[in-house]
């Protein structure tokens, strides 16, 4: 997240605001998909609008859809949904990566194990409309390596391999938050809840996936072997899951993550710091 040098047009806005009565609209943060506002509710309560940029309209359907099917239970509340806009549950508390940072980790690991069990929890009436994870995962499957430097090549075609050799081997298919981890998780009255869903449909392991890459830029945790194999521990033994499984897409995330953010022309000095050690500990596994 950073500034907002671009706003959505002030029709979308006006829309909102007046669909939900709101006011005080005041933005709060911006990333690739999308613009989000602190804003106030008729009865005085904060709510957070998110807008999606054009080319995310329908992440706005997908993630109301989740959100009203999670109601709540490890998650934020859905207010509502409308044209690209989502209004949610206003969350002040801490987010999940400062306890990791504040020699906590191993209790914040427990918190996203925990976490993902709530979201992961079978429910009725699965949503529509969730995008299959191997769809998601397309532009990673297409990207140019050329754009990858020389020397992390072969991390990138290893990811690959070990995608093919994932997806080839069915598993059961959830709804999936689809980014899950510490700096998306924030602490609500209720407890830890994750912050606005991808809405995917696909492996159970993949929602524990981003945990590795986070909190990120923290190099004494993110790249160390340890800490990975242990991760991957405890959420195998939480969640009764096979560990090697989730290491492959603790790997596939990160190098998802590069290669997106290689074709936005961003570095990747993070993915590279975390991946080769995912990958060697993936290999011991």
């Amino acid at each position: 997240m950073g500034t907002m040098p671009s706003a959505p047009a002030d029709t979308i806005l006006n829309k909102a605001a007046i669909r939900w009565n709101l006011s005080k609209l005041t933005p709060v943060a911006e990333t690739s998909r999308a613009w989000t506002y602190r804003v106030q509710r008729e009865d005085n309560t904060s709510a957070a609008l998110r807008v999606f940029k054009p080319d995310h309209t329908a992440d706005a359907d997908r993630a109301g859809r989740l959100l009203d099917w999670y109601r709540g239970d490890g998650a934020i509340r859905h207010y509502g949904t409308s044209d690209q806009c989502i209004l949610t549950e206003w969350c002040e508390g801490k987010l999940l990566s400062e306890p990791a940072t504040d020699g906590k980790d191993a209790q914040a690991t427990g918190a996203i194990a925990n976490l993902i069990g709530m979201l992961h929890v079978a429910r009725p009436d699965k949503p529509e409309k969730l995008l299959p994870l191997r769809d998601y995962l397309t532009d990673f499957h297409t990207a140019d390596v050329r754009l990858w430097p020389d020397t992390a090549r072969d991390l990138y075609a290893r990811s690959i391999g070990i995608a093919y050799a994932v997806f080839d081997k069915p598993s059961a298919e959830i709804p999936l938050h689809g980014d899950v981890h510490h700096d998306r998780v924030m602490l609500a009255e209720r407890g830890w809840v994750a912050r606005t869903p991808i809405g995917l449909l696909g492996d159970p392991a993949w929602d524990l996936a981003a945990s590795f890459l986070h909190p990120w830029g923290e190099v004494k945790l993110g790249a160390d072997p340890v800490r990975i194999n242990a991760m991957a521990d405890a959420f195998a033994t939480k969640l009764d899951l096979k560990h090697k499984r989730i290491l492959a897409f603790g790997a596939i995330y990160a190098a998802a993550s590069a290669c997106r953010a290689l074709a936005e022309g961003q570095p990747i000095n993070w993915q590279l710091a975390v991946l080769p050690n995912l990958l060697a500990v993936y290999d011991l596994a």
